[in-house]
Parts: C-alpha cells; sequence; structure tokens
C-alpha cells in the first residue's frame, strides 16, 4: 500500500506514521523551502533535527516537491496514478484551489481513498474554521470535566484531540482499503477533529443525553460514578486503586484488614457507595496514609485488587514491562545518529518489519521520482536545479 502524506504538525503525521508502522509506504510530501512546521518545533534539536518530528514520522519517505508549481503538480498527478491513499490536513478548499479535490483525483484514480482531516469536517457552519487541539479540547466540553472541582478549565497534558484524530485516521483508511477488495473502488473519508473527540464522551454523554445529568468533576481524580475509583495518597506518594464492582469491594476491604465494611449497608452495593461517596472516601483516605504506596501495591494486588503507583514518564518508559514489549527502540538517524523513539503497540503475529528514522528534508526525492515514477536522471536532476523538487544528501549512511 503506498499513501502520499500531505499531512503537517500532528494529527495527521500520526495517523500516517501508524500506518507506516503497519508496513505501509508511505511517502510523506512536503515544500521544498517551507516544510512541515514540526521540523522547526522547539525546544530540543539533534544535529539541527527536531525531536518533536523524529516523534511523528518514523517509517516514512521525504518527497521534497513544490504543489504549486504547474511540473510539480504533475508530479503528485503521476504519484496519485500509482498510489492507495492520499491524506491531508488542509482546510476544506485549499486542495480545491490547488486542483487536488477528491472529484479530480478520483478521476485518475478510481481506487484511490482520500482522507480529508480537517477540524470540523467538510460540512457544517464552521467547516472553514481552522482546528486545533487546544481549542477543541476547550470547546468540546473536555477541559470543563478534567481537573478538580473548583478548580479552572485543565487541557490533557498531552494533544489528545490530535491524537485521536490520527487514530480515527488510520482506522478509517484501514476500513476503507478492506472495503475497496469488494467494491473495487476507493471513497472520500471525512474525518472531523471536533468529531473524534466528542466520541470519547461515550458514556458521560450517554449519562446526559439520556438521563440528563450533566458531567461533573470528582475530587482526585475519581470515577464519576463508579466508588472508589480514583487516587488515594500513601506515606509517601500516590496510588490509584479500582474496586470497580461489589466483588472487588468485598476483596479491597480484606486488604485493608476491614473486613466488617463489605456487608456495611451504606456501603454494601455500588449504588449504596456511588450514594454515600461523601462516607466512604474519607474512611478510606484515612487507611491509605498509613502505609507506603509499595506496602499498598503488595498487600492489594495479593489480594487481587487492581491498583497501581502514580508514577512518572521517566519512570515508565524506565521499567522492565515497558522494556520487553519493545516500547522504547533505537534506529540511526542519518544526521542525528542513534535515536531512541517510541515502539509500535500493535504487536502482529510475525516478525516486526525493522523501523526506519524519520527522514530528512527530501531525502528520497531522488529515489521515488526514479523508482515509482521511472522519470530519468537528467529529468530529476532539473526539476531539483529548477526548486521544483528538493534533495537532501543528508550524509553517507542515507540511500540517495
Amino acid at each position: 500500500m503506498r499513501v502520499l502524506d500531505l499531512t503537517q504538525t500532528l494529527a495527521g503525521p500520526f495517523g500516517s506514521m501508524l500506518l507506516g508502522d503497519l508496513g505501509a509506504e508511505v511517502i510523506k510530501i512536503e515544500h521544498p523551502t517551507q516544510p512541515d512546521v514540526a521540523r522547526t518545533t522547539p525546544p530540543h534539536f539533534i544535529a539541527g533535527e527536531s525531536t518533536y518530528f523524529f516523534s511523528l514520522n518514523r517509517n516514512k519517505k521525504s518527497l521534497a516537491l513544490d504543489l504549486k508549481h504547474p511540473q510539480g503538480h504533475r508530479v503528485f498527478l503521476d504519484l496519485v496514478r500509482k498510489s492507495d491513499v492520499v491524506i491531508h490536513n488542509f482546510r476544506p478548499g485549499t486542495m480545491e484551489r490547488l486542483g487536488l479535490g477528491y472529484r479530480n483525483l478520483r478521476r485518475l484514480n478510481l481506487r484511490l481513498i482520500y482522507c480529508s482531516l480537517t477540524g470540523y469536517g467538510l460540512t457544517g457552519p464552521w467547516r472553514s474554521k481552522p482546528g486545533y487541539d487546544y481549542v477543541i479540547q476547550a470547546f468540546s466540553g473536555f477541559m470543563s470535566i478534567t481537573g478538580e472541582p473548583g478548580g479552572p478549565p485543565t487541557k490533557a497534558g498531552l494533544s489528545i484531540v490530535d491524537h485521536v484524530g490520527g487514530l480515527y485516521a488510520a482506522l478509517a483508511i484501514a476500513s476503507a482499503l478492506y472495503a475497496r477488495r469488494t467494491t473495487g473502488r476507493g471513497t472520500l473519508i471525512d474525518l472531523a477533529l471536533l468529531d473524534a473527540q466528542l466520541s470519547l464522551f461515550t458514556y458521560v454523554a450517554s449519562a446526559y443525553l439520556n438521563a440528563g445529568e450533566k458531567p461533573h468533576r470528582v475530587p482526585d481524580s475519581g470515577h464519576a460514578h463508579i466508588v472508589p475509583v480514583q487516587n488515594f495518597h500513601a506515606k509517601d506518594g500516590t496510588l490509584v486503586v479500582m474496586a470497580m464492582n461489589d466483588r472487588f469491594w468485598r476483596k479491597l476491604c480484606t486488604a485493608i484488614d476491614r473486613p466488617e465494611l463489605a456487608d456495611d449497608l451504606r456501603f454494601r452495593t455500588m449504588q449504596d457507595r456511588y450514594r454515600n461517596r461523601g462516607r466512604v472516601i474519607p474512611l478510606l483516605k484515612g487507611i491509605f496514609r498509613r502505609r507506603t504506596v509499595a506496602e499498598w501495591v503488595t498487600r492489594l494486588e495479593e489480594a487481587d485488587v487492581v491498583c497501581g503507583p502514580v508514577s512518572t514518564l521517566d519512570r515508565a518508559l524506565r521499567h522492565p514491562q515497558v522494556r520487553a514489549r519493545d516500547m522504547v527502540i533505537t534506529v540511526p538517524h542519518p544526521r542525528a545518529g542513534p535515536i531512541r523513539l517510541l515502539g509500535n503497540p500493535v504487536k502482529l503475529g510475525r516478525r516486526p518489519r525493522r523501523p526506519t528514522p524519520p527522514p530528512i528534508l527530501g531525502q528520497h526525492t531522488r529515489e521515488i521520482l526514479r523508482r515509482v515514477l521511472g522519470y530519468p536522471t537528467e529529468k530529476i536532476r532539473r526539476m531539483v536545479y529548477e526548486r521544483v523538487a528538493g534533495s537532501s544528501r543528508g550524509s553517507a549512511r542515507q540511500s540517495n
């Protein structure tokens, strides 16, 4: 499968990277002098290459191409004829103004899958508005239910809207490819970041839509409806404890040496504990302060109670479980040398493909024009000289 990736920054590149992880040939197309802004995103650079860009662009090839130049436009159309997927995250109307809208491209390739990843979709009164993660976290209501009661609306610690949008893009493209096996035709995928974010509300939205309950914040990162599922402070840190049902509640009572609480009429059922949150949680807080996090985790796990320490990213990435799952990998970069990246969470029943490093701008321009399109060497040289295409030689370690 060949993917022509016109996306920039985060959501689109994350989705196309997932496709590359799973074996697609992803050709990242950027302007020769105005490339993906992720390449210059601070604060950390190695040999002039941004670590932000590293995180979103493994398993891709870089083609530097000016789509506004007539010859660059023709090159892209030639690639469309030989590709399976086009994905972009321009505002609605931009691709049409370039003459690269879905209607035009499907005339060249009826099997083409065309994914438009925008902030608000191709329809509706906000279709032309730019869509950004932070703004959509705010508008969707996500920030209003994140944080402690009484505190300010709080964004997630990472760009959750963009990441979810990228996940949906990869899923939608994979689904469309599967459907094409039956229909023989491609399709237009209209994916909006706002829609993707709203889809995450699931049970919270259902409680409002069907019972009129507006979502609210719960202290200590607690679950809105299941008690106790939240943070508890121990002697030396914080842990998460989850008694998701009555069976786990009884196990928790045994683990904390308070078996009589399991039959206390105030706490016996899930409904009882939900109604009496204000009584059961203070009681548990007093108990958990008596031991260390490690002591509680040992006791609770022995009793088969779901729990875990509240850790930090650096500790998580060093943990033996994370390393055993190849979730931290090292790849050789042609300029930066060995760099470390997150691994692919999808483990298939075959030997995983060795990942390739995020490409230098234009690193594969000559290779793609020669191998995929069969352009003669002199034509490629002329295109590079006239700045229709860009080609970076990088270091002696790169292929072209």
